[in-house]
């Protein structure tokens, strides 16, 4: 079972302990590192930085016994030796084209599902801990009353080409991306739409189930698309 965050707790004004957001940021390079603990980034926060250190070797130690993921940032996207697909598991209309799902990890595609799911939320520190801002949001108090609650939620998302600067934590990565749906058919119709105009185009679905804390998600690539950069 993955290993938690151990620096979680009571929150102030600024949202969670800067520790935490360091080791979620430790442990989602980790968990996405085959090779060896990655060396922790400078910072001026040494609170941060011992954290993060403390993360990256949480993560590394899971994805030894857990599975590696493929983490989505700046750069060519690529996936890690021993990160295996396995079935996506779902069913209907399209489902054969979005076939297999790949274990992932990475806060930028959280964060849009995010915005979209809670409008306003800060990202002075959703930046680390999307993962466990977005699972309160759906499961907490209310979360009935939001669209798609407790259930997968769904993300088209294009692997390139970059998009620059916007204010938009995927198109700043260099990614596009469609809207947020509760909806597998509808999702899967916006990326294969897309995939069909943009050139080159390495298209599939963000899926996201509320589980736990963890910026963990599922990546659908289009398997009618060109997959090279898998």
């Amino acid at each position: 079972m993955p290993r938690t965050n151990p620096y979680l707790g009571p929150e102030n004004a600024f949202g969670p302990p800067i520790e935490a957001r360091g080791w979620q940021a430790g442990y989602d390079a980790g968990v996405s590192s085959p090779d060896a603990v990655p060396e922790a980034p400078p910072t001026r926060n040494p609170g941060f930085m011992d954290a993060w250190r403390t993360g990256a070797a949480d993560g590394h130690a899971d994805g030894g016994t857990e599975g590696w993921r493929w983490r989505l940032g700046p750069g060519p996207a690529t996936r890690p030796p021993g990160a295996e697909a396995r079935s996506s598991g779902e069913t209907g209309p399209g489902a054969s084209d979005f076939g297999i799902a790949l274990k992932s990890v990475g806060a930028p595609p959280l964060r849009l599902i995010l915005r979209d799911r809670a409008p306003g939320t800060a990202d002075v520190w959703t930046v680390q801990l999307a993962g466990r801002a977005l699972r309160q949001v759906l499961t907490g108090a209310g979360s009935q009353e939001q669209p798609g609650g407790g259930g997968p939620l769904y993300l088209p998302v294009c692997l390139g080409p970059a998009h620059g600067l916007s204010g938009d934590p995927l198109h700043e990565a260099g990614y596009w991306h469609g809207s947020v749906s509760g909806s597998f058919a509808a999702a899967g119709q916006e990326a294969a739409e897309h995939a069909m105009v943009r050139v080159p185009h390495f298209p599939g679905l963000v899926r996201y189930r509320p589980v736990d804390d963890h910026n963990f998600w599922d990546w659908l690539p289009l398997e009618q698309g060109d997959l090279t950069l898998l």
